[in-house]
């Protein structure tokens, strides 16, 4: 058997087409001028590529999220990450971490807030109780 040096190692694969796709098929074939079969192929490994480098981003986004380790990461796709990968998720990482002590500080800063209106409230209402009741001593007397 002769090899085709341009194909690599092949395997058959059939697949049943409703009719009316295959005209369209056909159609297409004799306006591109390109057989039905090499049409497919070519098609069919672009939509495989695309498909491909989609599934690779998500987790590309997911390790560079935190979600994945480098071990996961490699296991899921077949190579490691890359280093600008690496870099980008130290960096997210120590963003969030800045993000989570910045919300803590809002939060403690919003308690202490909270604690100085009470006491101020607390000081305020004690100040009309103390008027209510002179008034009240003055009234009995």
């Amino acid at each position: 058997m002769i090899s085709n040096p341009i194909m690599e190692e092949t395997e058959q694969f059939n697949i049943r087409l409703p009719k009316a796709l295959l005209y369209d098929l056909e159609f297409i074939s004799q306006h591109v001028k390109i057989s039905r079969n090499d049409w497919i192929r070519l098609n069919l490994a672009k939509i495989i590529m695309d498909a491909k480098e989609e599934i690779i981003g998500k987790f590309e986004e997911k390790y560079v999220g935190g979600y994945l380790t480098d071990k996961e990461f490699k296991d899921f796709v077949g190579f490691n990450p890359t280093e600008g990968m690496k870099q980008l998720k130290d960096k997210k990482i120590n963003d969030k971490k800045v993000g989570e002590q910045s919300f803590r500080n809002y939060v403690e800063k919003l308690a202490k807030g909270i604690e100085e209106k009470d006491s101020h409230f607390d000081r305020y209402m004690k100040k009309i109780i103390n008027k209510v009741e002179k008034k009240r001593k003055k009234k009995k007397c």
